[in-house]
């Protein structure tokens, strides 16, 4: 649907206007063209019907008609006051920094379904100085280069700050003599006696940014978290724990339930019985239970295998399965850090075991650093069904050639074939690293810090 908004000229809208004819000879020569459709005036279209149109568009689509003309500003804004209701249809995006070096706080935003480039700006930190570690409800987790993490939607350019490093259990700050915060120590993690083990040489010694390629291996959320409460949920080295906080909360709070509490590789939240589910590198299951006055971790799947070289991880289909996603990288020949093999299993918690399945009953799975989603390829132009679309998420590589090319392609799961979406001349997605997105716009408009 083209929508046209034309006003009255010296508004500084957008203006529609004729030019009349000097001429006898032009009059003549109009009055034998054939006759025109007329030009509706979508500005004088009722509020309430405009804002109904608005609330089906795309949010990227919504995010564009606020230029057209002041009236459009207006609804807009209404549109997105409506909430929840508002932009049922959400685009998969690939966020990854512009190449518009004068201004470091834009990034792009390409739109898979109609290969379309859209540049927001967000708020500092730069994006380039940002390692970018997650994405889920619309929101970016990004790490500054304190290796303080923040919660950003790149839309409505609201931050959220989340606790400060040195409250994740295991992490300790080592100070110049004028007390300014130097380096990080990173201790090992006791699970039989619930501590650090403060008596054996740190694990690692770290600067102030080298800290977030330790402290925030995966991030995911709860929820929006401009939408009432929020839980955000860490895994961190050594050996993979997990930790979670609140927005709001002061401080992390580490997941100690049993020796079995580590090697995590993936997770996510379950809206249905507000459970976090978490995979092991063996393939183990594990719902997380936050609810309560302390987590409650129990085994759902035993582990599958004795020894780990995949990278595993897990969703919840839209027909209600558990999957786990078994990724296997490896450096090619140009040095490059790909994904060479995919593997989807069905969780089956009766049998307790795991059913290779060979599609995705027509839908489109997207993984990377995001928190891994679905969506129906009939639904979105150009998405093919039963494929998997991935990001470069292999952090030993990224670790070691941060500004290498990073790999972004599409699994086909009838013919096992990998297909690039971009070259890897395309230098501006080596960093920050890209991400998938659904764009969303958040209900609170101003920045919160919490300290």
């Amino acid at each position: 649907m083209l929508l046209i908004c034309s006003t009255k000229k010296g508004t500084g809208d957008y203006t529609s206007s004729a030019m009349d004819a000097s001429s006898e000879h032009e009059e003549s020569r109009q009055q034998d063209l054939p006759d025109l459709a007329p030009v509706y005036d979508w500005s004088e279209l009722p509020a309430d019907l405009l804002i109904r149109i608005f609330v089906d568009l795309d949010v990227l689509d919504l995010f564009s008609v606020r230029a057209v003309c002041k009236s459009w500003w207006v609804y807009y804004l209404e549109a997105r006051r409506l909430g929840p209701a508002c932009c049922r249809s959400q685009s998969p995006c690939l966020l990854y920094s512009s190449n518009n070096h004068n201004d470091p706080n834009t990034a792009t935003l390409f739109r898979l379904t109609n290969k379309k480039l859209y540049r927001v700006t967000l708020p500092d930190p730069p994006l380039p100085s940002c390692f970018v570690v997650g994405s889920c409800h619309g929101w970016l987790a990004i790490a500054d280069e304190q290796s303080n993490l923040l919660l950003v939607n790149p839309l409505s350019r609201v931050q959220i700050a989340l606790p400060p490093p040195l409250t994740i259990k295991n992490v300790r700050g080592c100070y110049t003599t004028d007390g300014i915060l130097d380096r990080y120590h990173l201790l090992e993690l006791d699970l039989l006696n619930q501590d650090c083990d403060t008596h054996a040489d740190p694990y690692d010694d770290l600067t102030r940014e080298q800290g977030r390629f330790y402290f925030y291996l995966r991030v995911a959320m709860s929820a929006d978290p401009s939408r009432g409460s929020c839980i955000v949920m860490i895994m961190h080295m050594p050996n993979n724990h997990l930790s979670f906080a609140r927005v709001g909360d002061a401080q992390w709070t580490w997941i100690d339930v049993n020796h079995r509490c580590r090697d995590y590789n993936d997770f996510f939240y379950n809206n249905s019985d507000g459970l976090f589910y978490a995979v092991r590198g063996s393939g183990e299951v594990h719902t997380i239970d936050l609810n309560g006055s302390s987590p409650v971790v129990k085994t759902i799947l035993r582990p599958m295998v004795s020894y780990i070289d995949t990278n595993k991880y897990i969703v919840q289909a839209p027909w209600g399965d558990i999957l786990q996603v078994w990724r296997d990288n490896d450096i090619d020949e140009e040095g490059e850090g790909r994904a060479i093999q995919l593997e989807v299993y069905m969780v089956d918690l009766v049998e307790q075991k795991l059913v290779e399945i060979k599609n995705l009953k027509e839908h489109t799975l997207f993984i990377g650093f995001n928190t891994p989603f679905f969506l129906l390829a009939e639904d979105y132009n150009m998405l093919i069904p039963d494929c998997i679309y991935l990001t470069d998420d292999y952090m030993d590589y990224i670790f070691c050639r941060r500004f290498n090319p990073r790999q972004v392609a599409v699994f086909s799961m009838k013919d096992g074939s990998f297909t690039d979406l971009f070259t890897s001349s395309d230098f501006w997605l080596n960093w920050p690293l890209p991400v998938w997105i659904t764009p969303s716009y958040s209900q609170r408009q101003k920045r919160v810090v919490h300290v």
